[in-house]
């Protein structure tokens, strides 16, 4: 009895387990809210403490992402200051 118990306890908390799905690199880089909240997950919240094979499998899409926005971002000050210094003044 007390191993049916146990195994039904264990089920129980198994089966209540989520899985969590993982935004892609595209939707975090349209979405910097969603962005930000996988950058504090990934850092210094709940996936920070896995093992280096899990936090790769869960954060490696955030860090792409991280990348994409700063270079994306770079690009454009970059743009915006060779137009400043290139356009013709009259």
């Amino acid at each position: 009895m007390r191993k049916i118990l146990s195994l039904s306890a264990l089920l129980i908390i198994c089966g209540c387990q989520q899985n969590v799905v993982v935004p892609t690199a595209k939707e975090l880089i349209a979405s910097p809210s969603l962005l930000a909240e996988w950058r504090a997950k990934c850092e210094t919240g709940e996936y920070s403490h896995l093992p280096a094979e899990q936090k790769a499998r869960m954060c490696a899409t955030t860090g792409d992402a991280t990348i994409s926005v700063t270079q994306v971002k770079a690009g454009n000050e970059e743009a915006d200051f060779f137009e400043q210094n290139t356009i013709r003044k009259k």
